[in-house]
């Protein structure tokens, strides 16, 4: 049972994000900045909408991360060629900022400072538990943000991917839903288009584009390739997350004592309660993602760990795979732990607590919350 779901995110204001970023203006830029607030809203829906709204598309979009949805958040984004105006929608607006010589890319923000309220909880064993944290550090696993594009299927649709099953993705994508009987439905409307659309109301506008194109060519890789490129990449960085959260959380297993709780659909992670040496030597090191160069770089840490991983996964032959200019598997490393800043208790009464802190870029509150929720 997912810890999480009886304490956080009761209401959109129990969970607010304020992006730290500092932007580089100039009058001359070809790019618009802006700031954008959404409660209760999706960042790649509501971006899909200022873009049917601005007859731009998506790709000419950047943004340093997606926010939360059940959340109330404030973060910068650009667009090329975006106009001076402020828009607003259900639950969103955007407000233009200044020019810049370069959009916004994935990661480039400082951080991010989280506002969040805790329920049903012993406040007093929270606090302590928080500022504990702060002190011996929390492991840098991705939260369940990131795997937004996967959290109902059956398995990563980047594994229908790797191996050109572009049917198949399309297929597990559209049809999940936390709802069974929903997800019956649309999988028997599989193929009869225009049913399945006036069925799939909570489908954004990119996303039914991109049914009308496999409606249109019946050639699943074209449609496939109607997704913006950000959502093609969140698919392979999700799979390659989920198998680094794997890889830490057993070198954290055989480095201290830990505690093992539930995440996202039957995965497990581990938790140190206590800092030592090899924690503290983990803290200055950065983990390889799973990737072809990280396995042949002889001077690797973590290479036995990687190894197990692609075994496991079944996945060395495909460590190559490539969607036109995309690859799946790309290099890269990540900070192993990470401490969270400037924490501060704003109040608290009988079995909650509301809590302010700071986290760098990429980095999930709700790992925190749910770190505190365990040790």
């Amino acid at each position: 049972m997912d810890i999480l779901k009886q304490k956080i995110k009761f209401h959109p204001d129990d969970f607010v994000v304020e992006e730290v970023f500092n932007p580089q203006l100039s009058s001359k830029g070809i790019y618009s900045y802006y700031i954008l607030k959404k409660k209760n809203r999706n960042t790649l829906d509501v971006l899909s909408e200022i873009s049917a709204k601005l007859n731009i598309p998506l790709y000419k979009f950047g943004f340093s991360g997606l926010k939360d949805k059940r959340a109330t958040t404030v973060q910068y984004i650009s667009i090329e060629m975006g106009p001076k105006t402020n828009l607003k929608g259900k639950g969103w607006e955007l407000t233009f900022v200044g020019k810049a010589s370069k959009g916004i890319e994935i990661g480039e923000a400082q951080g991010n400072t989280f506002t969040i309220t805790i329920r049903n909880i012993d406040p007093y064993l929270m606090a302590y538990n928080l500022e504990k944290i702060v002190s011996i550090g929390m492991e840098n696993y991705f939260g369940e943000q990131r795997f937004l594009s996967d959290l109902n299927t059956k398995k990563p649709i980047a594994l229908y991917l790797v191996k050109g099953d572009f049917e198949g993705a399309l297929r597990e994508y559209f049809t999940q839903s936390n709802n069974p009987f929903l997800r019956k439905r649309l999988k028997r409307l599989w193929g009869k288009w225009d049913l399945f659309l006036e069925e799939a109301k909570h489908l954004s506008h990119q996303e039914r584009r991109v049914i009308l194109a496999l409606k249109r060519t019946k050639d699943p890789q074209k449609a496939f390739m109607a997704f913006p490129k950000n959502l093609k990449l969140m698919f392979l960085f999700s799979y390659q997350s989920l198998l680094w959260n794997r890889i830490l959380s057993r070198i954290v297993e055989s480095s201290a004592p830990y505690v093992k709780a539930c995440f996202i659909k039957r995965e497990k992670l581990c938790f140190y309660k206590e800092k030592n040496k090899a924690i503290s030597k983990l803290a200055q090191q950065n983990i390889p993602f799973v990737s072809r160069e990280a396995l042949e770089d002889g001077h690797a840490p973590f290479i036995k760990e990687l190894k197990h991983i692609v075994r496991d996964e079944g996945i060395e032959n495909l460590l190559d795979a490539h969607i036109t200019n995309l690859r799946f598997f790309n290099p890269g490393t990540r900070s192993a732990i990470v401490f969270p800043q400037n924490l501060e208790i704003l109040y608290q009464d009988r079995n909650s607590l509301t809590v302010r802190f700071f986290l760098p870029s990429g980095s999930y509150a709700t790992i925190l919350i749910r770190k505190a929720l365990v040790i």
